[in-house]
């Protein structure tokens, strides 16, 4: 049969392969982004591999083999850097990988600590930002810049990272089944844009429950995105809990039902071990949530302290809300992660909408040669997602990028807040975040931030805007609308927000608000209270509360025993409060998180009995016969809370063009000849960076060199026990060298011949997909790469 013969006949399979490469969407990063790390010791580690990196599009160059001979719990900081950074780094460098490589996967039984001197770290922050020491100069380097950064990760990488960083991840469980189904809960919640709902869960575990006061923040920025559903509870059990999307709470012990999570949900729990996955363990790890379904969770290895910077801040799910992959959610939640471990699927993204692409005027399995035009498109998803950027990638390896579109300068942006006009020109030279900077600092200045009572934040890409007035209509005031004197709506002022291209002469830049309104918030004001020093027979304390309709009610209680002590008081009034009527209306206040202190110190919060800005804005003080040390001593406002009280919204700041055509020349002559697959990545042009790509396989031919490569004995599927062959045969016998490639790069090399059988065990590769290629190389240099055949081995 001619090669042309062979070509048609191989081109069924290559199209065959490209399709199950359809339009999906990405965050910011897919299998392109991602290398995989195997452990070839392990069967369970290389299957598992194998299926994360079929279901994800890994490229075969991007997994890495180990041999690990240990165990799956710990290794030292010398074992980590032989056995797992050093393959890492020489694999990215010599394989080209150095420009798109920012996800790394550990597939199982890979240890998951590593112990540097006496303090254990979390394997994948090691990857993260390096291994971290208890004591020295390392200890100084464990604050997370790209914490709560909002930005695209390879902008805005940790700057206490040592050279390298990346968003690591191991996907593991207790079994193979189980770890696969991790694997299927992240990637089947890609743009699913689920409806359950988040629980936030304050426990009655002082030392566990300290995230509950940051609920709040969270809660009100994923109400202001309209789509994403999030609830805080006092809660304990967790049990009988089912369809949900997260579950943030701070337990010793918990349990979970079976498949209480929808695919995509992320969950972890505040508690010293929680990443203690394998060996003994008092507490629960996070493989609880794991193996009630959710796609990732987070748990520390070593004693952390409760400390807040070093568990995941609620705003994972705000950040979830924005459509950021679960790895960026995570990292971007933890200021301190260097003693914690992420087990999960770190590129699931329920909230993230790509758009659609295409080539333009060339067909799958098209002949390119010499300079060859080509032209892809791309169409945004909706206005409010413009495409920024445009790469290209060649057979799983970035090219090129083949446009990026910057904010134009001169660009216009202009608004309404509370009927005052804010205009912003965008500089030269200006990124999303520098813009949203500059927004917020104009929003600021006095003349400006007075008129509106108003004060805006930066956040990467977005800019968070609180009203800082008092006396605010009920209805919260339009962007656009100016409130007449007597407080109701007045007339509309023209259009709340525009972006135009003022002097740029085309607009790339545009502001997007969550909504035409600023938003109350459903927080409840709170106070925190404190009650030390001496107690006497007949000391006596009083809580004086002056309602918001100016009404006074007061409780009061007095010590009757000798042995009494502040906390005794303290307790006493508690309970007096929460049955108190003039304190149960809703203008009253509840008591709640009494905690007992040293020496009988006790401290407890007052919460206002109803949400929002105006409830908070009843006022208490405590008092006392003397002997006590009092906290409030003077009256204060239920507003220790403030910002999370005050009206707010979002404006986000893109750039880009809703409709991406770009035309342009492929030098072919810089590619082997043969077989090659180009894929075309388009960006979100906002920080969130999702992806869309169309595949395209071509065949590049300017020179006669040819070669074929065929399956001697093996089919479609495949034992993985067995021992099969591949013939690679070129149509000239001036060959210098033939190397066959599979999953994990190069499987074997034989140089001086011209066609070459070659052997290999189906072990070697493990249970899954494989694809096989080879590249021949005659005595001049010239190189061609056959076309790509997949086969699938499975277990006997």
């Amino acid at each position: 049969m001619s090669f042309v013969g062979l070509w048609r006949l191989l081109f069924s399979g290559i199209l065959l392969w490209s399709s199950l490469f359809g339009l999906h969407a990405y965050a910011g990063g897919s299998g392109l982004n991602t290398l995989v790390v195997i452990n070839q010791n392990s069967p369970d580690s290389i299957e598992l591999g194998n299926y994360f990196s079929e279901r994800r599009r890994v490229p075969p160059e991007n997994i890495v083999r180990i041999s690990w001979p240990g165990g799956n719990t710990y290794w030292d900081s010398t074992q980590f850097q032989t056995n797992l950074l050093q393959p890492v780094l020489q694999a990215i460098a010599a394989r080209g990988l150095t420009n798109q490589i920012h996800y790394v996967v550990l597939s199982m039984d890979i240890p998951y600590q590593t112990v540097n001197d006496v303090l254990g770290n979390g394997t994948t922050s090691g990857l993260y930002y390096g291994i971290k020491s208890g004591t020295g100069i390392g200890s100084l380097a464990i604050t997370n810049s790209y914490f709560a950064s909002e930005s695209p990760f390879p902008d805005a990488k940790p700057a206490s990272a040592p050279g390298y960083s990346f968003l690591t991840t191991m996907i593991t469980a207790g079994s193979l089944a189980q770890a696969k189904q991790l694997v299927d809960h992240g990637v089947d919640s890609d743009a699913t844009f689920p409806t359950a709902s988040v629980v936030l869960a304050k426990s009655s575990d002082p030392l566990r429950n300290i995230r509950y006061r940051m609920f709040d923040n969270a809660i009100f920025n994923t109400r202001l995105r309209g789509d994403y559903s999030a609830t805080r509870t006092n809660l304990d059990w967790p049990s009988s809990l089912t369809s949900l999307l997260g579950f943030e709470t701070g337990l010793m012990t918990l349990s979970m039902s079976p498949n209480a999570f929808v695919p995509g949900a992320m969950a972890d729990s505040l508690t010293s071990f929680g990443g203690g996955i394998f060996g003994y363990n008092e507490q629960t790890s996070l493989l609880a949530f794991i193996h009630a379904g959710a796609a990732g969770g987070y748990g520390t290895v070593s004693e952390p302290s409760p400390a807040l910077e070093k568990f995941p801040s609620p705003q994972n799910y705000f950040y979830q809300a924005r459509g950021f992959s679960l790895a960026e959610c995570y990292y971007q939640s933890l200021e301190s992660p260097y003693q914690g471990l992420v087990v999960g699927e770190p590129l699931a993204a329920p909230f993230a909408r790509s758009g659609s692409g295409l080539w333009v005027g060339i067909d799958p399995g098209d002949v390119l040669n010499g300079m060859s035009q080509l032209t892809v498109q791309f169409t945004a998803s909706d206005a409010g997602r413009p495409l920024q950027q445009m790469d290209l990638f060649v057979d799983g390896k970035f090219f090129k990028t083949i446009t990026n579109i910057a904010p134009a300068a001169g660009n216009q942006i202009a608004l309404k807040v509370n009927g005052k006009s804010v205009q912003y020109t965008v500089p030269a030279n200006a990124t999303l975040s520098s813009i949203a900077s500059g927004l917020a600092v104009t929003m600021n200045s006095p003349a400006i931030s007075n008129a509106t009572q108003t004060i805006a934040t930066a956040f990467g890409d977005r800019v968070q805007v609180r009203y800082l007035g008092t006396n605010r209509p009920l209805s919260p005031s339009n962007l656009g609308i100016s409130p007449t004197a007597s407080g109701n709506s007045g007339t509309n002022n023209g259009p709340p927000f525009s972006t135009t291209a003022g002097s740029a002469g085309v607009t790339t830049t545009f502001l997007k608000p969550a909504r035409m309104n600023f938003l109350d918030s459903s927080a409840y004001g709170l106070h925190s209270c404190s009650v030390g020093g001496m107690v006497q027979i007949g000391t006596w304390l009083k809580l004086t509360l002056t309602k918001t309709n100016g009404s006074i009610a007061t409780v009061a209680v007095t010590n009757q025993i000798a042995d009494g002590t502040p906390g005794d008081l303290a307790n006493a009034l508690v309970s007096l409060i929460n049955s108190s009527p003039g304190m149960q209306t809703g203008d009253g206040v509840i008591a709640e998180d009494v905690y007992a202190g040293f020496f009988g110190a006790t401290t407890f919060n007052l919460r206002a009995r109803s949400p929002g800005l105006r409830a908070a804005g009843a006022k208490v003080v405590l008092s006392t016969s003397g002997g006590l040390a009092l906290n409030p001593a003077a009256t204060v406002m239920l507003t220790e809370n403030l910002t999370d009280l005050q009206p707010r919204n979002h404006f986000y700041i893109t750039a880009g063009a809703t409709q991406l055509t770009a035309r342009f020349t492929l030098n072919t002559t810089t590619l082997d000849d043969g077989w090659h697959e180009l894929t075309a990545v388009a960006y979100e042009g906002s920080h969130v960076r999702t992806q869309t790509r169309v595949q395209l396989p071509v065949r590049v031919q300017n020179i006669s060199l040819a070669a074929t490569l065929t399956f001697v004995d093996m089919v479609a599927t495949n034992s993985v026990s067995g021992s099969y062959q591949i013939q690679v045969e070129a149509n000239i016998n001036d060959i210098s060298s033939i190397t066959l490639f599979s999953t994990g790069g190069v499987l074997a090399t034989v140089t001086n011949q011209s066609a070459v059988t070659f052997n290999f065990q189906g072990t070697t590769l493990g249970a899954g997909l494989h694809s096989f290629f080879a590249v021949v190389q005659n005595g001049s240099g010239q190189r061609y790469r056959t076309a790509t055949q997949t086969a699938r081995f499975v277990n006997p």
